[in-house]
């Protein structure tokens, strides 16, 4: 019996502090809810997350404060790695778009000229920059 009035005050709390929250918070944590449920349906000893399901946790933790309140397959650190993962990734395909690091070569001709005008003027590297 006390258990029972315990689970109704809870209830009766959790009722009216829904009832204070905004629109926009009801409609993502259900959002939430509902995907990590959808996660779970499938037939496996542990949810397999699709690329899908981490795109929308790294979007969620992103636009939304209480996103880790809500997280119950993973742990908040997991999607955290996974957005530093993704991070990583980005800046290394960024890095490697068939460009080689460091200054472009530069061609003869110009080299020519460079010694061409120290020779001719007696200017050193400071008045050649």
């Amino acid at each position: 019996m006390n258990h029972f009035v315990v689970f109704l005050l809870t209830l009766i709390i959790q009722a009216l502090q829904t009832a204070c929250r905004s629109k926009g918070e009801l409609v993502l944590e259900n959002l939430a809810l509902r995907q990590q449920v959808t996660a779970l349906k499938q037939q496996r000893p542990r949810p397999h997350l699709h690329d899908s399901d981490r795109v929308f946790w790294l979007a969620l933790r992103r636009g939304w404060a209480r996103w880790a309140d809500l997280l119950i397959i993973v742990k908040p650190e997991t999607v955290v790695d996974w957005h530093r993962r993704r991070f990583r990734r980005h800046w290394t395909k960024i890095s490697r778009r068939g460009k080689r690091p460091g200054r472009r070569p530069i061609d003869a001709e110009t080299r020519e000229l460079i010694r061409r005008m120290v020779a001719e003027n007696n200017w050193g590297a400071p008045r050649v920059h």
